[in-house]
């Protein structure tokens, strides 16, 4: 028998072997409790608590300019987590928060610490997180929920619980169930008193606030006043008494960790402790400098949210926010300007695109390269639509992995994390939505639509300056090759951080993966 020979059998040896541990897997779990997201929610129905204007938040707005609903842009990441702090501290009857991802860091756990103390002054606090990056922390969410005003829910969740990372478990998991588990809760909100809202790209840990020593996230959110915030709390409420989202201690028996609050409290205390840099940001937090930034913010003439139905998923149909946006292209006159960190373009945006052109109207995006990626597999199924892209007559841009923007940053990489959309003079999108299959159609999103010559004008600055040379490459094609240009040079092969990430990348574009990115 040939050494090749040997080389089939053995690969058809391990293959066969990692069926029947996925077969045996599945029938152990056959055996668990089934925790399906998809069921009737016969949990106690909660809903925004509609208070007065007698509040600390309400009344400490000035009646002018803050008459007038505003929207105050946070790109800078140490004020994103200081925002967020400041409208806890001052929340007086509600905080809810919803997340994709709340990591176990210094940034999450103080944030954590926060929503613990207005618990304690008799805040009511909801949270509503995604189950995709939950494993192993079900248990001490358990013990903070036993808190009689903190509130807990989990999104679609996963069926094995455990403490250790058992990845293959979940992998057999999604084998079998893959059709639910697939839909997932991509949401950024944080409401205070159902006054003000913070929302945008960042999800909730250190790579999003400028802690991280392994990755920053450059990201844009927003804080917001007015009638909006209303409609922002009645989207969550749509979704925490939805049939997705199920109560921790639901799924804490399957979790092997004890806790007790008093014994959590210490362990936080323990670690920010660790931590005196975070305790220097506090002392420059306060509600009443945030919100003078708000109120000499951007007057908004309209204001609107668009999000996504609970149950969109799968490709039933274009999910609400992608119809909402791809309605407003049709009254576009001049320029659409895109922050998409992922973008994989589908059908419907190729005729979108070719649309607008026809009608004379530019399209400039910028999105993240090879070296600025976050996630390989994503890129490369951006990568395959380049040529198809530049075809529609976008200018196209990569953020380059040693961008200037980022070069006071103490992490190791940098990675773009912003999403919203300009078009024309005055309109704008900002949420959590990126240009790609998985955003558009099987996860759900959130955002706003703001009407505002001023916030159009600031967004459009800071587009401008993702865009420069020193920071960006624009992607053309001459003679049949891609060329990256930047301030750097020229280059016609892919600026890449390592030989291993092109490796990588190479090997990626292999997969037909490109319509779950």
């Amino acid at each position: 028998m040939t050494a090749k020979g040997n080389h089939k059998n053995v690969v058809s040896s391990c293959n066969a072997a990692l069926r029947l541990c996925v077969l045996v897997l599945a029938s152990c779990m056959a055996g668990c409790v089934y925790m399906s997201g998809a069921g009737k929610n016969d949990d106690p129905v909660s809903e925004l608590q509609r208070h007065d204007n007698k509040t600390w938040v309400a009344e400490y707005i000035p009646p002018v300019p803050c008459a007038v609903p505003r929207a105050l842009l946070i790109e800078d990441a140490r004020f994103a987590l200081t925002s967020r702090i400041d409208l806890i501290d001052a929340a007086e009857h509600s905080i809810d928060v919803q997340y994709f991802i709340w990591k176990n860091d210094p940034t999450g756990i103080l944030v954590i610490e926060k929503l613990l103390r207005a618990a304690d002054r008799g805040v009511r606090v909801r949270a509503l997180l995604d189950d995709v990056f939950m494993q192993g922390l079900v248990s001490r969410l358990n013990v903070i929920n036993a808190h009689p005003n903190i509130d807990i829910r989990i999104f679609n969740p996963f069926s094995v619980r455990v403490l250790a990372p058992f990845e293959l478990f979940r992998a057999a998991e999604f084998a079998i169930d893959g059709n639910r588990l697939n839909h997932r809760m991509h949401n950024k909100l944080l409401v205070a008193d159902n006054k003000l809202a913070i929302l945008g790209g960042r999800n909730i840990g250190d790579d999003y606030f400028g802690y991280s020593l392994e990755r920053n996230f450059i990201d844009t959110d927003i804080l917001l006043s007015g009638s909006v915030v209303g409609e922002l709390s009645d989207g969550f409420d749509d979704y925490w008494n939805s049939r997705w989202a199920s109560p921790v201690e639901d799924l804490a028996s399957f979790s092997m960790r004890k806790d007790d609050l008093d014994l959590l409290r210490q362990r936080i205390d323990n670690r920010l402790a660790e931590h005196p840099e975070l305790l220097e940001v506090l002392n420059d937090a306060g509600i009443r400098e945030t919100i003078d930034r708000l109120c000499n913010g951007y007057p908004l003439q309209n204001a609107g949210t668009v999000i996504d139905d609970p149950d969109v998923r799968w490709f039933d149909r274009p999910d609400d926010i992608a119809a909402d946006l791809a309605e407003i292209t049709n009254t576009v006159q001049r320029e659409v300007l895109i922050v998409s960190p992922y973008l994989v373009p589908t059908e419907n945006m190729f005729k979108i695109a070719n649309e607008l052109n026809e009608r004379g109207v530019k399209i400039t995006i910028i999105t993240n390269s090879l070296a600025s990626n976050d996630i390989v597999i994503a890129h490369s199924a951006y990568a395959r639509y380049r040529r198809a892209i530049l075809d529609t007559g976008v200018d196209l841009y990569e953020m380059r992995g040693d961008a200037q923007l980022a070069a006071g940053d103490k992490a190791e990489d940098a990675s773009l994390h912003s999403k919203y959309i300009i078009f024309d003079d005055d309109l704008v999108f900002i949420g959590s939505l990126n240009l790609d299959p998985r955003s558009l159609y099987l996860n759900t999103e959130l955002g706003v639509v703001l009407r505002s010559p001023e916030l159009a004008d600031a967004l459009r600055s800071s587009f401008q300056i993702l865009i420069k040379p020193e920071n960006a490459w624009r992607i053309t094609e001459e003679d049949g090759e891609l060329r990256w240009t930047s301030s750097a040079g020229v280059r016609i092969k892919e600026p890449a951080k390592s030989r291993w990430q092109s490796i990588q990348n190479q090997l990626m574009k292999l997969l037909p993966v490109a319509d779950q990115m």
